[in-house]
């Protein structure tokens, strides 16, 4: 056993371990009756404080309708880029839940794309995304919806 000398007993190094008083706390000096309360809990009158009901806060102001932090014109990009691969021919072969958006004619709603996370990300604004979709040679826009130009009838799912 560590420290243990035959008769001896424990060796000398290990008896404040086991016999004697707890050490006590240390003692730091100061006052040990009741302390103020800070300045700011104070009873007494603070000049410049306003001691009456409380006031009811403005208004906060509401957010302009989603102004992106990227400049128009590379959200415009952005977007259009975005939307064209969603409406390319690669995308729609394999993309069963936009073909099941499409009406009779191929048209998806500009809400249903908006919808989606990473157009989301860029803006909430339909009209923005419905300007972006004007140049565009994949895309075609009417009346608040978009479809494939020219070969939309090949991915209509018959109903």
């Amino acid at each position: 056993m560590a420290g243990f000398h035959g008769r001896q007993g424990f060796h000398r190094r290990h008896a404040h371990r086991q016999w004697g008083p707890p050490p006590s706390p240390p003692h730091y000096g100061g006052f040990s009756g009741y302390a103020l309360p800070p300045p700011y809990l104070s009873p007494i009158y603070q000049p410049g404080w306003s001691y009456g009901p409380p006031q009811p806060m403005p208004p906060a102001p509401s957010p302009p309708p989603s102004t992106p932090r990227l400049g128009t014109e590379i959200v415009t990009l952005l977007l259009r880029t975005q939307i064209e691969y969603y409406f390319s021919e690669d995308n729609l072969a394999r993309n069963v839940h936009l073909k099941m958006q499409m009406d009779e004619e191929g048209w998806v709603s500009v809400h249903t794309i908006a919808s989606f996370p990473r157009v989301k990300r860029l803006t909430n604004d339909v009209v923005l995304i419905l300007r972006s979709l004007q140049p565009s040679p994949t895309v075609e826009v009417e009346d608040g919806k978009m479809r494939r130009r020219g070969t939309w009838k090949k991915w209509l799912i018959r109903r």
